[in-house]
Formats: structure tokens, sequence, C-alpha cells
């Protein structure tokens, strides 16, 4: 008997839960940014009440419910939102730049010190030899004088 009781609230406990609620596992819910200003996806939104999520995630459970496939139902939102709703951008055009960017600041800048270290490091060393400080007659003879004004 307590069986029984046990799997009939265990059945209407599940059967209590939301279908959308299920979107997020699917991982539908982490390719678009919830709409509440948020700044995150819809799987991780962390409002007990959003609006925007849940309004999102019941379109994205009628959506699969219809039978769409993934890009059709990332086509769908995308028409309704924009672009701005995904939480990538699309890898085309402009957007690109997002993620090639990184890559050549990085190699750029490595190329560059590269490129310094070679030149510092084969640059000429001056030598000074021991007689010849590398004065001019003029200036040894303004050193001499002020030297000798020195010692006086």
């Amino acid at each position: 008997m307590r069986v029984l009781v046990l799997l009939t609230v265990l059945g209407l406990v599940l059967a209590a839960v939301p279908r959308h609620a299920h979107a997020a596992d699917r991982g539908l819910a982490g390719e678009f940014m919830c709409q509440c200003g948020c700044g995150l996806t819809l799987a991780n939104c962390t409002h007990l009440s959003c609006g925007p999520r849940d309004q999102a995630l019941a379109e994205i459970a009628r959506l699969e419910g219809l039978g769409r496939t993934r890009g059709q139902i990332r086509a769908a939102f995308i028409q309704q939102y924009g672009e701005g709703v995904l939480a990538a951008p699309l890898r085309r055009g402009f957007n690109l730049l997002a993620y090639w960017g990184p890559y050549w600041v990085i190699i750029s800048g490595a190329l560059a010190i590269l490129a310094l270290a070679a030149a510092w490091t084969r640059r000429p060393k001056a030598v000074v030899g021991a007689d010849d400080p590398g004065l001019t007659a003029e200036q040894r003879d303004l050193l001499e004088r002020e030297l000798s004004n020195l010692k006086d």
C-alpha cells in the first residue's frame, strides 16, 4: 500500500514539472541569451521567476514538440529576437573577428616580440678602447682644463 502511494505521489510530482524545464537539459537553452537583461543564457538565468526565460523555454519546448530541428529552432529565435539572442555570434562576416581576432593578436604580439628580441641581440656593441675615450681634441682640451681647475 505504501509503495503504491509513494509511486502515485512520485508520478504526480513528475507530471507537475513543466515540459519546458527540460529544454535546458538538451543544450538549446545554453545557446540563447535570456531577454530579461541579466546577461546570462536561458540555462543560467538566476532569476527565480523570469518571465522572458520561461517564455523562451516554453517556445523551445513547443518547437521541439512540433518536431523542429535544432537549426530550425535557432532560425526561429533569430527571426523573432535578432542575432543578439545568440550566446555566440554566427561564424560569418564581421563576426569572424570575434572568433579569430584574439588568435591574430596573440600571434602578432609574439612575432613582434621575436622580431624585437632578434634586433636587440644583433645590435653591434660599441667597443671603447682604454686609450681612446671617444673624445675630440677640443673636448679633451676642455676636460684637461676643467680637471686642472679642480686640482687648484
